[in-house]
């Protein structure tokens, strides 16, 4: 198992090589040393990543200038979001580290080195979702895979079940599509879901059931136990890396072992909520004014993609159950 060292100047030496990798269907240039495992990509990099630890030099962080403040509710619970917008540049400053984010580059500014596995944290999660937002791709808070009958999504919140339910599938010979984040584009009437990258976040009851052990799968975040599981060659089921056709979303509700499993039509109008509900950055959207763009998307989106409630018992004994029926429902879809 990995351990998380400290950083100090800038962590894009001249020693280390730029690579490029896919990425929420971008291709980025870095030479940051993740610990998640990225596609490799040969292609024109769309966007640079670079990591510097120091403070930006002329930053100014009045907190009543910032365009949305709140906290980040997520594996660091102390930290604080301010978000700033300086031309083409939108700021997002974390208690411990900055992301400038322009088109065509994204700078983090660290400023204690302990604090080094923040970074790809939140690369990862809300500031390449909130890249995505500014380009126009809306980005939900849900995990995907791909089925023979299309790409179904499960759009839950953190802990509402998402994870679990794409694993079973992935065990099942489903590739992953996305874990945790769902881009999506739009061609004419299709709706695509974008591939994230091949890696699962799992707490250890969950990777004893699924992959068959935890103790050797390195931390996410060095003061939980949640595990990083590489998805692919060497590593749990397999992984599409192509954007795909969405047959249906799947809104997870878990209750009581011993509820009975079934899965039910959401209207337009709770399925536009659900939506909005699960945005990845929903808030941080609203603050940059993003939201209209959005809402069309959405709006057609509900009007054109089936959405389903799906109402089953906890328990990982009842997941296979669980497995079959959402199988067969995206079947008969």
């Amino acid at each position: 198992m990995r351990g998380y060292e400290m950083v100090s100047g800038n962590s894009n030496s001249p020693e280390s090589p730029l690579k490029t990798n896919r990425v929420f269907g971008v291709t980025m240039a870095s030479s940051f040393p993740f610990e998640n495992y990225l596609l490799p990509n040969l292609g024109v990099p769309d966007v640079t990543f670079s990591c510097i630890q120091e403070p930006h030099p002329t930053a100014s962080w009045d907190e009543t200038a910032s365009e949305y403040k709140g906290e980040i509710h997520s594996e660091d619970p102390e930290s604080q979001l301010l978000i700033y917008s300086q031309g083409d540049c939108c700021i997002l400053r974390f208690t411990p580290l900055d992301f400038f984010i322009r088109p065509d580059a994204i700078v983090a500014h660290l400023r204690d080195g302990t604090y080094r596995y923040l970074v790809e944290l939140w690369l990862f999660g809300k500031v390449f979702s909130v890249w995505l937002e500014l380009r126009g791709v809306p980005t939900i808070h849900a995990s995907s895979v791909v089925t023979n009958h299309g790409a179904i999504c499960f759009l839950s919140t953190s802990g509402g079940g998402k994870s679990a339910l794409a694993a079973t599938l992935v065990k099942a010979g489903c590739p992953l599509l996305t874990d945790d984040i769902l881009p999506m584009k739009r061609e004419g009437d299709v709706f695509l879901g974008v591939p994230g990258y091949p890696s699962m976040r799992m707490w250890p009851d969950q990777a004893e059931y699924f992959v068959g052990s935890y103790e050797e799968l390195d931390l996410v975040h060095p003061l939980y136990s949640k595990r990083r599981v590489r998805v692919g060659p060497g590593g749990f089921g397999t992984f599409c890396s192509k954007e795909q056709p969405l047959k249906a979303i799947y809104i997870p509700d878990r209750q009581d072992p011993k509820t009975k499993l079934r899965i039910e039509p959401v209207s337009p109008v709770d399925a536009l909520f659900e939506l909005i509900k699960n945005s990845f950055t929903a808030q941080v959207v609203e603050a940059l004014g993003l939201q209209p763009q959005r809402m069309n998307f959405f709006a057609d989106l509900v009007m054109q993609l089936p959405f389903r409630r799906l109402i089953y018992p906890d328990g990982y004994d009842n997941l296979p159950e669980v497995r079959d029926a959402v199988l067969e429902d995206a079947g008969s879809l």
